[in-house]
């Protein structure tokens, strides 16, 4: 089954109506995310190089994260990322490739820069860069196309 597959699946599961609470889609996000970030250390530096993987990687981010937060296709997945607090997943896959270049860097001793640095520090200071470039892109976003939803909800992460 691929994830698109199993993406359509829980939409099933998970209609736009109900009363179905975060504790349900959160872990509706984080399946989806792992089955399609599975092997996200090998591709997520070529992923920008293809237009086409790319395209289908932000169709199914959107889908996601229209349904964490209840929303229809009509929503932009500009609006739909920021109102469930979801990075695009090209950026969370940056930060797995981050953290298994710094597992393997200790693994064969020839990181010694980063031997000082847990995996856990690695982790959060990719994750707080990923939150800000993502940032960033939804500010330039919001003045090519702005977005009522992004423009409330950017000043309350910067909180």
């Amino acid at each position: 089954m691929d994830v698109r597959a199993a993406a359509n699946a829980f939409c099933g599961l998970l209609p736009n109506i109900g009363r179905a609470e975060v504790e349900v889609r959160r872990p509706y996000e984080g399946v989806v995310r792992s089955k399609f970030l599975y092997g996200a250390p090998v591709w997520a530096e070529d992923l920008p190089r293809s237009r086409h993987s790319l395209l289908l990687l932000r169709r199914l981010h959107r889908l996601t994260t229209s349904r964490i937060i209840r929303g229809y296709q009509t929503i932009s997945h500009a609006s739909a990322s920021a109102l469930a607090a979801s990075p695009p997943f090209e950026l969370q896959a940056l930060v797995l490739r981050r953290v298994y270049h710094h597992l393997r860097g200790l693994c064969s001793g020839s990181d010694t820069l980063s031997a000082g640095q847990s995996v856990r520090d690695v982790r959060e200071e990719a994750r707080l860069e990923t939150w800000e470039r993502w940032r960033i892109r939804h500010a330039i976003e919001d003045i090519i196309r702005p977005h009522r939803n992004v423009g409330a909800v950017l000043p309350n992460w910067e909180a």
